[in-house]
């Protein structure tokens, strides 16, 4: 077990360092990329300002102060702790603590550069698709006013008319019959009170157009074209994803693999802190399980919300098209279903995923397996210092035997020995 805990020890420490290492040198050479997918996003923007789709970036600002300020206060709140608990005095080389944090800090500004321009895509994706749905339920509440519409017009129509045009047409013909030529012909128009009201309804119509979708699209603008700028800026952005994806997907590996470690060890050593055994100086801070649940806490929440916004943002990107059809569908024009069918068929050609150099994808299912795994080799591990412990007690157990019949066989040996001097020497 000892061979064990130093090769878990070693991997731990020297893995921080290591992803610091990758961090910097890769923060370097994707400088280029990162540059080019800000400009990116900013024309993705404009492009949607102009079809009257706001992106607020307020709420990414603020994502970027809170992840900041939890980075900081746990770095500190972990450095503190273990400084005061564990440093014997307070010396030059007792500050030691605090520089260890420096690793594990730039660690973690490097996922929050990774979370930032994932939410920035899904947030756009977002905007697309929180816009199509508000202008379908524009158009249902259109719909629906305007069947309303219909109703009152089909109640409202006079059904006495027949009766004054028969006599209408009766005079006409007493008229003629009797030759008198100053027959006197009443005009009637039927149907003038309907025309006068489909006008009505028309000009309501009009005006319900006019304030609801004035802050959506232009009157004169087909949604057609709309539709193909959505389905244009899809890809845009799915490209933007997959550049993401490239510049931090050995960083995601190495980090995964560092949170399953970390978080393994650490179970297992508060396992043998509160069972009473020796916790080795590399992990001492097991003995205090307030530090341990904290460093817990803090690693797998680094890893659960890099999972957790991959997903989401991966998700959102697939609803556009259900809700490109969901607009179709309040359109109910046959130009319209065969866009909407053409520009859907090309979203779903055109999915992107985030994974970590294609080992595996950072989506919900990847953190039930890396929860699985923990699990597994935590139970593994606990077998292993049971049958280690019970190893060695048989062995204490066996060297007692052993001195127990040597000490014996002494006695023996010196009994004999002082009764053949006394049979020699009476």
């Amino acid at each position: 077990m000892c061979t064990l805990t130093n090769a878990i020890g070693i991997f731990i420490i020297y893995m921080e360092p290591l992803m610091m290492c990758i961090d910097l040198i890769a923060s370097m050479i994707n400088q280029k990329l990162l540059i080019d997918c800000l400009d990116r996003l900013e024309k993705v923007d404009q492009k949607l300002s102009t079809e009257n789709i706001t992106v607020n970036n307020s709420r990414i600002q603020r994502y970027i102060i809170i992840f900041l300020v939890l980075v900081l206060l746990f770095e500190f709140l972990l450095t503190t702790y273990n400084f005061v608990v564990f440093s014997q005095s307070v010396t030059l080389w007792s500050l030691v603590w605090f520089i260890t944090a420096f690793p594990t800090g730039i660690n973690s500004v490097s996922r929050i550069w990774f979370v930032v321009l994932v939410l920035a895509v899904r947030h756009r994706f977002h905007a697309m698709n929180n816009h199509m749905d508000e202008l379908a339920g524009l158009l249902e509440e259109h719909n629906d006013h305007w069947e309303d519409e219909l109703e009152i017009e089909k109640n409202d129509i006079p059904m006495n008319y027949l009766e004054r045009e028969i006599f209408t047409i009766r005079s006409h013909r007493k008229g003629i019959g009797k030759g008198s030529a100053g027959t006197k012909i009443i005009s009637v128009r039927p149907f003038e009170k309907k025309l006068n009201e489909e006008k009505a309804i028309a000009q309501k119509r009009s005006k319900f157009d006019l304030l609801s979708f004035e802050k959506y699209m232009k009157i004169d603008e087909k949604l057609d074209k709309k539709m193909i700028l959505v389905c244009r800026t899809h890809d845009e952005l799915c490209e933007i994803g997959k550049s993401v994806n490239h510049m931090f997907s050995f960083q995601m590996l190495v980090s995964m693999a560092h949170g399953f470690m970390a978080i393994t060890a650490q179970f297992y050593f508060l396992y043998c802190a509160l069972s009473g055994q020796d916790v080795p100086v590399l992990f001492r801070s097991a003995q205090v399980p307030q530090i341990t649940v904290l460093q817990i806490l803090y690693i797998a929440a680094k890893c659960v919300i890099c999972i957790y916004v991959c997903w989401k943002t991966k998700t959102e990107s697939q609803r556009t098209g259900i809700y490109m059809h969901h607009l179709a569908n309040m359109v109910d024009e046959t130009h319209f279903y065969q866009i909407v069918n053409h520009l859907s068929l090309k979203l779903l050609n055109h999915q992107f995923n985030f994974s970590a150099c294609g080992f595996f994808d950072l989506d919900m299912t990847t953190l039930y397996a890396i929860t699985g795994a923990i699990t597994s080799y935590l139970i593994i591990l606990i077998q292993f210092n049971l049958a280690a412990l019970q190893k060695s007690g048989n062995s204490t157990s066996s060297v007692n035997v052993a001195s127990t019949v040597a000490s014996l066989m002494n006695i023996n040996t010196t009994e004999s020995t002082a009764l053949s001097t006394y049979v020699t020497n009476p």
